[in-house]
């Protein structure tokens, strides 16, 4: 009797150990659609996908891709992450979809090292605070680079932005995000983009280079607040940078041998140390000085 006891309580010790071991899943058998509720590390590609490729569904979850690749037949996202938070996706690729990662009103996560191309957007960001989208590669997307929509204090650094219809683009009521250090070149439409009533936002040091059909850097006019602080855009088909918001700060930047002007703003903005030379335009820069 004392014999099956103690048995019967070493399966139990045995089975409450097994239990307090970290959830990590080596996702073997995770496949288009799959929904992720706890750490996961992929261990094969994934797809081609009709619809959604993962779809992130629970808090702090740690999503590895582990150099793998999700396809997509043209619809749904490569990583689709709502209403979650702490989560983070990162190191791998995913191609072909409508979106590549989506953070859908999800605040608090973070997406790194992740390859996003191919896709009509490479990472949206919508409805979400406080996101770090950082050291991405986002190339020959159809539409978005990196789009930000009703989303606030994001910060968007490190990323290489190459090849894409649009740029970086932060809209439709985004406020105090920071886009900062960023690689920006061939893109078509833009380079770097606030508009839609982007309130507050900050450009830092960014690199804004090649946009082949517009401004490097453009801020519209319904868009103020703004601080464009030492940023560098060179050899973009119109302006380097284009400020169309007089409550703009425009100090420290280098715009050199673009198709118009270096730096084209409106009357009132603030700033100064702005460097220009070598632009189609002979006035070098309108609306602010330039050395």
């Amino acid at each position: 009797m004392l014999r099956t006891r103690g048995t019967t309580l070493l399966l139990i010790l045995g089975l409450m150990a097994a239990m307090a071991v970290p959830a990590t899943a080596l996702a073997t058998h995770v496949g288009c659609g799959s929904v992720i509720i706890t750490n996961t590390t992929l261990d094969s590609d994934i797809g081609p996908c009709p619809g959604d490729g993962l779809i992130v569904a629970a808090n702090n979850v740690v999503l590895n891709l582990n150099s793998h690749t999700i396809t997509g037949m043209g619809n749904g996202a490569g990583v689709r992450a709502a209403q979650v938070t702490g989560v983070v996706i990162e190191n791998g690729a995913v191609t072909g979809f409508h979106t590549g990662v989506q953070l859908d009103e999800a605040d608090g996560n973070t997406v790194r090292v992740i390859t996003a191309t191919q896709n009509v957007r490479g990472i949206n960001v919508s409805g979400s605070d406080g996101n770090e989208i950082v050291l991405n590669t986002l190339t020959n997307n159809g539409g978005d680079a990196i789009r930000l929509g009703l989303s606030s204090e994001n910060s968007v650094r490190r990323n290489v932005v190459t090849g894409n219809v649009f740029g970086i683009g932060v809209a439709d009521g985004s406020t105090d995000n920071l886009v900062s250090e960023n690689q920006v070149a061939s893109n078509s439409a833009f380079g770097i983009a606030l508009f839609s009533g982007a309130t507050d936002n900050r450009l830092i040091g960014n690199s804004v280079r090649l946009t082949s059909g517009g401004d490097g850097i453009s801020v519209a006019a319904d868009s103020p607040g703004t601080k464009v602080i030492r940023n560098t855009a060179n050899q973009n088909a119109d302006d380097g940078i284009d400020v169309e918001h007089a409550n703009t700060v425009i100090a420290d930047n280098t715009a050199n041998d673009n198709g118009d002007l270096g730096i084209e703003a409106v009357p009132g903005v603030r700033g100064g140390g702005n460097s220009a030379s070598g632009n189609g335009n002979p006035l070098q820069c309108v609306g602010v000085s330039c050395r």
